[in-house]
């Protein structure tokens, strides 16, 4: 158990990790981001308890595939359900969940979280060859579904357009339902076919978060100051973070900035 604890967190870590180099204009606080994590942990107890009389009612199903595709819609509205609590009684109330990127990192973050104690359970009932395939497989599904989710949330949030979070949770429940759906089917029926379309849907995942994750950076309110020249910022002399020179408030904490000559550092 050991083992599978230790390498499932590395495995998540790892993917956060990398995950996180995309937030590129406003690094989030790495201590809201492993409370995210540890939220996203916790988020699989009320998950697990809720899936379980579901499984255990279809297994004399007289159509299992059948049986399957709609338990499969059941499992993506559960987790993505609980990984967007998760984030929504932590990281969503805080003054640094402040841009679109953000909801994608932290909805990630609960996410590896989430990941990493299912990854857990598997390689301790099925074993660590189990664990090595979702290392890659289902951890990067959750990270994309979850990443999808966060860029609606975000959006909802900060734009006050309640309506795009219908949006993500419709997305991201459709990208785990056919997802779990395809590979599942593919192992039951030792189909090509079902794994093609498991992995097809995968992929998408995996795009469409590259392609939201672009937009997230590119709607940034911290780009602007990132891109300027280093002689044309300061440091806020509240948060230690980059600022225009020319900026009466500090865009990253809210608090006025001096303008006194004598005040005011340039950067070499």
């Amino acid at each position: 158990m050991i083992i599978a604890l230790v390498f499932s967190l590395l495995v998540a870590i790892f993917w956060l990790i990398n995950f996180r180099k995309m937030d590129k204009y406003e690094k989030e606080p790495e201590r809201l981001i492993y409370i995210t994590f540890f939220a996203g942990i916790l988020s699989t107890i009320p998950s697990v308890l809720l899936e379980i009389p579901l499984g255990a009612s279809n297994v004399h199903h007289p159509h299992p595939l059948s049986a399957l595709f709609f338990m499969f819609l059941w499992v993506g509205i559960v987790e993505e359900t609980f990984k967007f609590l998760a984030v929504r009684i932590t990281a969503y109330l805080s003054s640094e969940f402040n841009e679109v990127m953000d909801g994608m990192v932290y909805m990630v973050s609960a996410a590896m979280g989430f990941a990493a104690a299912e990854n857990v359970g598997y390689m301790i009932g099925f074993g660590a060859s189990v664990g090595l395939l979702r290392a890659i497989l289902s951890y990067l599904a959750h990270l994309s579904f979850s990443a999808i989710l966060g860029y609606f949330m975000a959006k909802a949030k900060l734009e006050n357009k309640r309506g795009q979070l219908w949006v993500g949770f419709i997305l991201a429940i459709c990208f785990h339902w056919f997802y779990n759906f395809c590979f599942v089917a593919g192992t039951i029926k030792t189909s090509g076919v079902f794994f093609l379309l498991g992995l097809l849907v995968w992929i998408c995942g995996l795009v469409l978060t590259f392609i939201l994750a672009k937009k997230a950076q590119a709607v940034s309110p911290f780009r602007a100051t990132h891109l300027l020249p280093e002689r044309l910022t300061r440091l806020c002399q509240t948060c230690g973070k980059t600022v225009s020179t020319k900026a009466w408030i500090c865009h990253h904490c809210g608090e006025p900035l001096s303008l006194e000559e004598n005040e005011v550092t340039l950067k070499a």
